[in-house]
């Protein structure tokens, strides 16, 4: 398969822009939802963070035991289902091969890159480009110094979106490996964000960026969230789409990875 994401062309002219981005992790089945939302508006700036060693896997547990919901289901598609293009026309990166905490693995260099480079090859494979960025498997906070510094030698993954904290706030990353995003979906505060974003004159570049499980779509009820939201992103003349990989493009000579 080739490459077939759709792009913004966005390119850096000097000038201060705002940009808005977002990711959802898995690859569970309610991304088809989210996807149906993205296309409605030519919305391509969503990347999708994948577990490609568990292909088809139901965690059954998720819901009732995390949010006392039986209905809420956390199965993840097949390599045969994304094979039939649910993902076209978007970015979909690393989340590693089995969700694994990570820093279990500093000291096991070799299992280290078999979960995040396996990953990353298995995508290369299926969807035609190499990934060159991830989202930490249950967090930054399964992640130490050494794990960053075996990622970035061991293979070719330069950016991972953090989950446990949120900036609340649309300054850019400090550092690649360590990418807090504004907010998640689930949080109340997205659309006060959204309005101070769009409301924004920015003296310097900003960076809106919101993250999700799409299995918290059903838990929350946020479907008209995020459909809003993506309504008044794409429809904002002064913000610039696009999607985690675009944005680290746009910026990696100027921010580090670590």
């Amino acid at each position: 398969m080739t490459d077939n994401r759709i792009k913004s062309g966005a390119v850096r002219d000097g000038k201060p822009h705002k940009y808005f981005t977002m990711s959802f992790d898995d690859g569970v089945t309610q991304d088809r939802a989210v996807l149906e939302i993205c296309r409605k508006y030519n919305f391509y700036g969503a990347t999708f963070f994948i577990n490609t060693g568990l292909f088809g896997a139901n965690w059954a547990d998720v819901g009732p035991s995390q949010f006392g919901r039986d209905d809420v289901t956390h199965i993840r598609f097949t390599e045969e289902e994304i094979k039939t293009g649910i993902y076209d026309g978007f970015d979909v990166q690393v989340h590693t091969l089995h969700h694994p905490c990570l820093v279990w693995y500093d000291g096991q260099p070799e299992k280290l890159k078999e979960e995040v480079g396996g990953d990353a090859d298995n995508i290369k494979r299926i969807f035609g480009y190499a990934p060159v960025g991830m989202s930490w498997p249950g967090s930054e906070l399964n992640a130490s110094e050494t794990t960053i510094k075996k990622i970035i030698e061991l293979t070719d993954i330069r950016y991972s979106r953090c989950a446990a904290h949120h900036t609340h706030d649309f300054s850019l990353p400090k550092q690649f490996m360590l990418w807090y995003p504004s907010c998640s979906l689930s949080e109340d505060c997205v659309d006060k964000l959204a309005d101070d974003f769009l409301a924004l004159k920015p003296e310097h570049d900003a960076v809106f960026y919101v993250w999700n499980h799409a299995y918290e779509l059903d838990v929350y009820h946020t479907y008209g969230r995020l459909e809003n939201l993506i309504k008044r992103m794409s429809g904002a003349e002064d913000v610039t789409c696009v999607s985690n990989t675009e944005f680290y493009e746009l910026f990696k000579d100027d921010i580090p990875a670590y």
